[in-house]
């Protein structure tokens, strides 16, 4: 079916200047001075005071609406099935006789590269470890801390951030091209507004669509320089500090504009396609590393899990209990303001590959396959990391209950830290952590030398008149959190005392590891992929390797979403057009490094993810009008020809 003839002809105001650029003289200008003016804020104002209002704007967010937004991504599930297995189900997205316009394998390609591959990477061992360390407040019982860790983390990558993309990606599509209209956001809301969106009202909209796919790709292109910068400090040595990931920023960004100017069918699709391969290869080695029948044990049971979760967690919004919605806030509130924000993007670009197929065919793959590759990839990497964890803990009880014994039921004991990697821990005294002074001295708690091996809290005290914590590799003043310069005769030089230790991914999350100079402490979080494969290949020459594909997988996963994301942005800047000229989508490519660069400097994932909430907020209310006005045009045309689709 292929209704709304009547609405043909519609187009956008247009500014085409030269080849190579086009704007809508309102949407564009507005975008790109709002996006200027939050880079600039960041640079003009103290780091500190940036971050500290991200912080607050996040949590006051979470406090007051995130019933929102767990509401709303449970309601785009619902909608989703119901369309899919509902009378609308055989339209068609664009006319009855058109054919898709890609394969099957090249739309799923594309479909992942653009909707998750970044995060993806990032989280699938560090999210499982976290929940591990600290189960969830307040979820049910039954599970044990393994399953249930992964369960929640499939949560936050399964069915309810892909039934988002496909429900705006289907109202993208169906109003673009079954109706006729600019493939914009206002067009969504046109049943709705009427011809108000063709002016000042749709401006608006579009707008935010702009700032909300920025804000929501910045934070992928951000931690996704992150954890380049840990895999090239693997493989090269190469620093891990903000600066670092900047230039990479810089560096793979100029990458990605030349995938912009190939185009959609050379450079996107061809670099997607490889991305997909290179991805299936390292899923491929760690599966084989961590055991193929343990694997395909966990794969079944996590899918078990995490159903068995999936109801209770769809309308969990903390409203009884004060700590479980501050985990929802650093969490599922975080993800759904995340999913929402690159909804945008996701959407656009979902309906820009997927024309010439039926609602019920879109959904269905949008929903479905991209759900269960999340399954096998984060059991792959989560699953592997805790029992790399578990079977560790194993090990070390048994080890050290026969200790004296030579052998057990016939072998030899081995010392179970043997296969793992070892790493330079921030060694421990009494009250807190230890650093070296100017002449080597050990300083201790309270500005005394002290011996090595002891242990005790976590706090530093230089003398008594002020009390210092470790951050980030310096020493911060508890009272006025400045920077902490000790006197002359207790001066810290930077390098901190420490011991080897061999640690499992699980500890490595939160132990205190150094850099190998062991000047600065670690971050860990976007480190902790590289602790997995090198538990997993004990450190081996094949480990090295697996290191090299995934850091090309996660560059290749940023140039696709940047350029993809800049192609969108353009779409809706230049007045729909779909096909926008080259020189707008490299101003929105170079535009989202700049973005991703600047909350970086403000505060790092914090920032990052504070300002994917805060956008998120309006446009969720977008959506959900977006709905109610699909819902609305597929009455209408089936009321035109005589039929209803299912409500």
């Amino acid at each position: 079916m292929s209704a709304g003839s009547d609405h043909t002809g519609i187009e956008l105001r247009r500014i085409r200047l030269g080849r190579h650029f086009e704007m809508h003289p309102i949407v564009f200008p507005l975008g790109a001075l709002i996006v200027i003016g939050l880079v600039l804020s960041t640079f003009l104002l103290p780091s500190e005071q940036v971050q500290g209002t991200f912080v607050h704007l996040r949590d006051w967010i979470g406090d007051r609406f995130g019933w929102l937004y767990v509401a709303a991504m449970t309601g785009f599930l619902v909608l989703a099935i119901v369309l899919a297995f509902g009378k609308a189900g055989h339209i068609k997205l664009g006319q009855p006789d058109e054919k898709p316009e890609f394969g099957r394998g090249a739309w799923f390609a594309m479909l992942f590269s653009a909707g998750m591959g970044i995060g993806l990477l990032f989280w699938s061992v560090a999210e499982p470890v976290y929940h591990f360390n600290s189960t969830p407040p307040g979820l049910a019982d039954g599970l044990d801390k393994s399953r249930m860790a992964m369960a929640v983390t499939i949560f936050h990558w399964g069915l309810h951030p892909w039934a988002l993309y496909a429900i705006v990606g289907l109202a993208l599509a169906y109003f673009g091209f079954n109706r006729r209209m600019p493939l914009s956001f206002r067009s969504l809301l046109h049943p709705l507004l009427g011809d108000r969106v063709w002016g000042f009202t749709g401006d608006v909209i579009d707008v935010l669509a702009i700032i909300a796919t920025l804000t929501g790709v910045a934070t992928s292109l951000g931690i996704g320089a992150q954890q380049v910068n840990a895999g090239l400090a693997q493989l090269f040595g190469i620093a891990i500090t903000t600066p670092t990931q900047i230039i990479l920023i810089a560096a793979i960004t100029a990458v990605a504009t030349v995938s912009v100017v190939m185009g959609l069918h050379t450079g996107i699709r061809r670099l997607s396609e490889t991305n997909m391969i290179l991805a299936g290869l390292l899923l491929v080695l760690v599966v084989i590393a961590g055991g193929l029948m343990p694997f395909f044990g966990s794969a079944i049971e996590n899918t078990g899990a995490y159903l068995q979760i999936l109801p209770f967690n769809s309308f969990r919004t903390g409203a009884f209990n004060a700590e479980g919605r501050a985990w929802l806030n650093s969490w599922t509130v975080f993800y759904w303001a995340w999913w929402i924000s690159w909804s945008p993007f996701v959407g656009m670009f979902i309906a820009r590959v997927s024309r010439g197929r039926t609602i019920r065919e879109f959904i269905i793959g949008v929903l479905l396959v991209p759900t269960a590759v999340g399954i096998v990839w984060l059991t792959a990497f989560g699953t592997s990391t805790l029992r790399v964890h578990n079977e560790h803990i194993s090990a070390t009880a048994a080890y050290e209950s026969a200790l004296g014994d030579e052998r057990t039921n016939g072998e030899r004991l081995m010392d179970p830290d043997a296969s793992l990697p070892s790493y330079p821990v921030l060694e421990q005294g009494p009250g807190g952590f230890f650093a070296l002074s100017e002449d080597g001295a050990l300083i201790g708690p309270n500005g005394g030398e002290y011996a090595r091996g002891a242990s005790g809290g976590v706090f530093v005290e230089q003398h008594t008149e002020a009390r210092v914590v470790i951050d980030d590799g310096q020493l911060v003043s508890v009272r006025s959190g400045e920077a902490y310069v000790p006197p002359p005769d207790v001066a810290f030089d930077g390098a901190y005392a420490s011991t080897e230790e061999a640690l499992t991914p699980v500890e490595y999350l939160s132990a205190p590891v150094l850099t190998v100079d062991h000047t600065q402490r670690i971050d860990r979080l976007p480190t902790v992929l590289f602790t997995l494969i090198n538990s997993l290949f004990d450190s081996s020459v094949m480990a090295t390797i697996a290191i090299g594909i995934a850091t090309l997988c996660i560059i290749l996963f940023f140039v696709t979403s940047s350029d993809s994301a800049s192609m969108v942005i353009d779409i809706i800047a230049s007045g729909g057009n779909p096909d926008p000229p080259v020189g707008t989508r490299l101003f929105w490519a170079i535009t989202e490094g700049v973005v991703a660069s600047a909350l970086l400097l403000a505060g790092g994932l914090i920032a990052l993810q504070a300002a994917s909430i805060a956008v998120a907020l309006p446009f969720t209310v977008i959506l959900i009008l977006a709905c109610v006005s699909l819902m609305k045009a597929l009455r209408q045309d089936y009321a035109a020809l005589g039929d209803e689709p299912d409500a």
